[in-house]
């Protein structure tokens, strides 16, 4: 058996490098991934177009990631010489891979049974036609697996007056996220999501809601990869009986809280009202006597602005008369002057044309002149003006 393995393996070889010396290679990477659930079937698809007749096919599929001892890509599923040649088979394979049966039409994809989540990977589908024209092609196809199961519920319990629910969800891969759905479809608010993994490091997720009583009483777990578009769901229908009865105290105590809160608060309303007035009206009060006084500030500059006008018009005026008496002053001081110098030459004069027989007599007759004078001074008013002046 081992000697047949090593000659089969050879032979292959020996087949491959001939023929990629004198053919022609295309290289195909597919784009989308195959998405596989595990422990069911699924197809890689590879084919070769133009393709008439599978004399001298040559067909290998292999995984890139699963090597051998010598480093070299194990083979999941190898057709040779119109039949399958699955000595050299990796044993994870062994009885779960099949061709499919439209060899003639270029069809060589590959049926994988029962996938595990070891399938997992990269896998190279490589043809060789030796005839006409010795083609190779090669596909690269990735392959994802994932493990999906039906949540199950269960009630873990009452609280309050709601039912608490659990929904647990065992070998999922990769990590799902779980809602609670009530009759109408929309998610309910939850606890967190408790989530670990298995020995086969699957996932197990599991999360609890309070409910309360509802005209349906219908109620679903869904689990989903949203990447990946899988979803599980399970709903489940709470009897009536179930939800525990609610003492009347439990709702007179609310309702009587809510009463006596809301007087209170009507109180304390009528309160801040009648505050509000008097604030308002104190606001008013404040606000005309300040016009008030802004009126009055307004009317004493108006005031004061007059009498200093007219303060300093009476001040020009009294400048004007001052300056005015000052002149007439001034005249009348040259005047009184101008005739006291012509009265003394006139006297003068006519005392030297007098009788000389007089002479003896002048001397009293001066000293009566002068006291004549004096006397004239003294009774005259502006003589005295002008010595006080």
């Amino acid at each position: 058996m081992c000697d047949m393995k090593r000659y089969s393996s050879r032979s292959l070889g020996l087949i491959l490098i001939s023929l990629l010396l004198e053919t022609e290679t295309s290289h195909v990477v597919s784009s989308d991934p195959v998405v596989a659930v595990a422990d069911d079937d699924v197809i890689l698809p590879c084919s070769l177009l133009n393709f008439t007749k599978s004399a001298g096919l040559v067909v290998k599929w292999s995984r890139s990631n699963l090597k051998d001892t010598t480093g070299k890509d194990k083979v999941v599923h190898f057709y040779r010489d119109a039949r399958d040649s699955n000595v050299d088979q990796d044993e994870s394979y062994r009885g779960r891979t099949s061709l499919f049966k439209e060899l003639k039409n270029g069809n060589v994809s590959l049926k994988l049974s029962r996938v595990k989540l070891s399938d997992e990977g990269n896998y190279m589908c490589y043809i060789l036609v030796q005839e006409p024209n010795s083609l190779v092609h090669e596909t690269v196809i990735q392959l994802i697996v994932v493990a999906v199961s039906n949540p199950v519920i269960s009630i873990n319990g009452t609280n309050g007056s709601g039912v608490v629910l659990k929904c647990e969800a065992k070998s999922w891969y990769p990590k799902p996220e779980m809602n609670w759905l009530d009759s109408e479809r929309q998610v309910l608010p939850a606890g967190s999501a408790e989530t670990r993994r298995d020995t086969e490091g699957l996932y197990i997720v599991r999360r609890h809601v309070t409910v309360n009583k509802k005209v349906t009483n219908t109620f679903t777990c869904r689990v989903q990869l949203q990447k990946f578009n899988f979803t599980r769901e399970t709903g489940y229908n709470i009897p009536d009986e179930m939800f525990p009865t609610v003492p009347w105290v439990w709702i007179a105590v609310p309702v009587l809280i809510v009463c006596v809160c809301g007087l209170v608060f009507g109180f304390m309303w009528i309160k801040y009202q009648k505050l509000r007035k008097k604030i308002d009206f104190a606001d008013q009060q404040i606000q005309e006597l300040t016009d008030e006084l802004d009126s009055s500030r307004i009317k004493s500059d108006q005031r004061i602005k007059e009498l200093t006008d007219e303060l300093d018009t009476r001040e020009q005026e009294l400048t004007e008369q001052l300056a005015k008496l000052k002149q007439e002053r001034a005249a009348l001081v040259s005047s009184v002057d101008n005739g006291c110098h012509r009265f003394s030459f006139s006297r003068t004069l006519s005392m030297s044309l007098s009788n000389k027989p007089l002479r003896r007599n002048t001397m009293a007759h001066s000293m009566t002149e002068k006291a004549d004078v004096k006397e004239d001074e003294e009774t005259n008013p502006l003589h005295q003006t002008i010595r006080t002046t």
